[in-house]
């Protein structure tokens, strides 16, 4: 007796298993109508690093994350100091001038139509460049749901209709070297700014 209930329990924590992982293939599946991709452009000489990451709903861009991350995963839009120089050197501080770039994406959904912001002209090519990249991998079916657009393991196990599986990586393909890419400062919740 003891046996066949032990049996039964077994049984059921491998079926549960089972059904959850594809339960959330099936959930991924529904979450593909807002596509998310990531790109993270090269670390400068001060150790930032610029990284964007663009929601897409109906083809549009949606929702835009842009921060500089250094290696102690600070940002430099809440960099007071940097921005306070920025601000008195230029008139412009970088939070401002990052705000205004995503604002900008939003509204004319086109990189090469975005204006560069003077006392900024160096982070707005960066996101021009950047959200070039991150549209065309869209446009290239390399995104995701979980937050990384360089295509994932995620992605990949929908398109084969299985579970999970390690992702296979090689010498040449890039891969993020933060979590979550960022807090999700987004284009949308500045809209009114």
């Amino acid at each position: 007796m003891r046996g066949l209930i032990m049996l039964s329990a077994v049984s059921i924590i491998i079926l549960t298993g089972c059904t959850r992982t594809a339960r959330d293939v099936e959930n991924t599946r529904e979450m593909l109508a807002g596509q998310v991709v990531e790109v993270e452009g090269p670390e400068d000489q001060y150790g930032w690093l610029p990284h964007l990451r663009l929601t897409f709903e109906n083809n549009q861009v949606s929702e835009v994350y842009f921060d500089y991350i250094n290696g102690d995963s600070e940002k430099k839009s809440q960099d007071e100091e940097y921005n306070s120089t920025m601000q008195e050197k230029t008139g412009m501080s970088a939070e401002d001038a990052m705000k205004t770039l995503r604002n900008q994406l939003v509204k004319v959904q086109d990189p090469g139509q975005i204006e560069i912001i003077a006392g900024a002209t160096q982070t707005s090519k960066e996101f021009i460049e950047m959200a070039t990249k991150a549209i065309t991998n869209f446009q290239d079916g390399k995104h995701s749901a979980n937050n990384y657009g360089e295509d994932s393991e995620v992605t990949a196990a929908v398109n084969r209709g299985l579970g999970i599986e390690e992702p296979k990586t090689s010498d040449n393909q890039s891969s993020s070297k933060y979590f979550n890419g960022g807090d999700g400062n987004d284009a949308t919740a500045d809209a009114g700014a």
